[in-house]
């Protein structure tokens, strides 16, 4: 498949999407631009022939990015309290900045082809139909990859500002980060118009991983677990830990077999956790695919 920069002429700044900031600009430049597109925050010393041979390599790609993404040039030496806190030792250094914090970065001057895979994978989605780049963030998200995701969702939010699919996907990313505040923020500040049944459930997933995320390590239940396979509560509380820790396949096991033991145990509680695994996995998470059947061929057998 093609590059999507591959046979494309410089375009212009339409939007002004090139920038030279400073620090009394770097919120609304960088930080705050950063929650519509990402943001290349490049640090520069203006007196540095590497450096102005790269950023005008990072002009043409964003340039050929059309709003997809966006350049902030600084100055390292008006910025350096800036620096020192994002611990920039050399120039030029790269930050990509993404929903308001650094998703990725790297520092030196990086050849063209590699800078223009790196831009490739970080806007070249915009190539894709909102379902295409919806479709491969959920699959991002059941991989682990929650950096990846949010690229995507961010993509999506850059096309339409209003996704409620995008902006449930971002929770469950940040969530997957284990950056409650950010997936809770985000998850409060959208407004009342925005719904969907894919946001209400990444709303529990939240609401999950709150619940869960203050509980005692796995290793401390497994013991008690072990020594009294009997003590359901035993069994259920280290299931609910072990879904905290991320070890989700074994807990959704741990609760089916209570629920093979005693259906009915602690008014349906087994049960009633499974489903709110299920749903903050998310229906197509191969775990909820797998936890499914096997909660089916139990309950039908």
């Amino acid at each position: 498949m093609p590059l999507i920069f591959d046979g494309i002429e410089n375009i212009p700044n339409k939007e002004n999407f090139i920038k030279t900031g400073t620090l009394q600009t770097f919120k609304a430049d960088v930080i705050d631009a950063s929650q519509k597109r990402p943001v290349l925050a490049c640090f520069i010393s203006a007196a540095d022939p590497a450096c102005v041979q790269f950023t005008a390599l990072l002009e043409k790609y964003v340039r050929l990015a059309d709003g997809k993404a966006a350049l902030v040039k600084l100055n390292i030496e008006e910025c350096k309290n800036l620096a020192v806190q994002l611990g920039i030792r050399t120039v030029p250094t790269t930050f990509v900045f993404m929903q308001g914090a650094p998703a990725d970065g790297f520092a030196g001057a990086v050849a063209e082809p590699q800078l223009k895979m790196m831009m490739q994978a970080l806007i070249g989605k915009a190539a894709l139909s909102l379902d295409e780049m919806l479709k491969q963030g959920e699959d991002c998200l059941n991989a682990g990859k929650a950096d990846e995701a949010l690229q995507l969702y961010t993509a999506v939010l850059a096309k339409d500002e209003t996704n409620p699919k995008a902006f449930a996907g971002m929770i469950r990313a940040f969530i997957l980060k284990k950056d409650f505040a950010a997936a809770q923020d985000l998850a409060d500040g959208l407004d009342d118009s925005i719904k969907s049944p894919e946001l209400n459930a990444a709303r529990t997933a939240l609401k999950v991983a709150l619940e869960t995320k203050d509980l005692p390590s796995s290793e401390s239940l497994a013991k008690k677990a072990e020594e009294n396979p009997a003590d359901l509560k035993a069994r259920f509380d280290y299931a609910v830990s072990l879904f905290a820790e991320g070890q989700q396949e074994k807990a959704v096991d741990i609760l089916i077999s209570i629920i093979k033991e005693d259906k009915e145990w602690n008014n349906d509680a087994a049960r009633q956790q499974l489903f709110k695994f299920f749903t903050a996995l998310g229906n197509s998470n191969p775990v909820t695919v797998a936890g499914r059947r096997k909660l089916s061929s139990l309950l039908f057998s």
